[in-house]
């Protein structure tokens, strides 16, 4: 695990050569999404087009994105992998977010990689509460929620039982 502070958001990144999944850091911190927006740049690697159920309960497209209803519940969203949202307190301030977690080994603190300058310019630009990302091998947490920032990062929490079973936590 590897922690910074960038451009006013805390970052935690996970890299132990594992393909993670955003479920198990969700289904653990419900509250990351839970009463918020999430704006989907990557799923599955591609664009994530809502159902005709879900576009009924609220979800649409805009720039290209799949934006969800506020979530009530972790349930509500696509985690197969290869994902990266962009998390809102409200729909209203939703703008284009280009995916990065496609390209291998991309991690927002890793200031060797080219791309890391453009996914920081995006997000000063589209002002999220958090991105969350999942690729190969690396999976992250960008927010500007400095308490929970600390607890994803505590020390009680990485003795827990999810942090066990999670070789890439």
């Amino acid at each position: 695990m590897r922690a910074g502070f960038q451009s006013g958001y805390w970052v935690v990144e996970w890299t132990e050569g594992q393909d993670p999944s955003l479920k198990d850091l969700i289904d653990r911190f419900p509250e990351i999404v839970v009463g918020r927006y999430a704006a989907i740049a990557s799923c599955d690697s591609g664009s994530y087009r809502p159902t005709d159920a879900e576009i009924k309960t609220g979800w649409h497209d805009q720039h290209g994105m799949a934006i969800s209803p506020q979530i009530s519940e972790v349930s509500q969203l696509p985690m197969p992998g290869f994902d990266e949202w962009y998390v809102y307190d409200s729909s209203g301030a939703i703008g284009h977010c280009r995916a990065f977690v496609n390209h291998f080994g991309f991690a927002p603190l890793d200031a060797s990689n080219d791309l890391t300058n453009a996914f920081w310019i995006q997000v000063e630009a589209c002002q999220p509460l958090h991105v969350l990302g999942a690729g190969t091998p690396t999976m992250f947490f960008v927010t500007r929620d400095e308490a929970l920032f600390k607890m994803v990062t505590s020390l009680d929490n990485l003795n827990n039982d999810l942090y066990k079973r999670c070789d890439f936590l």
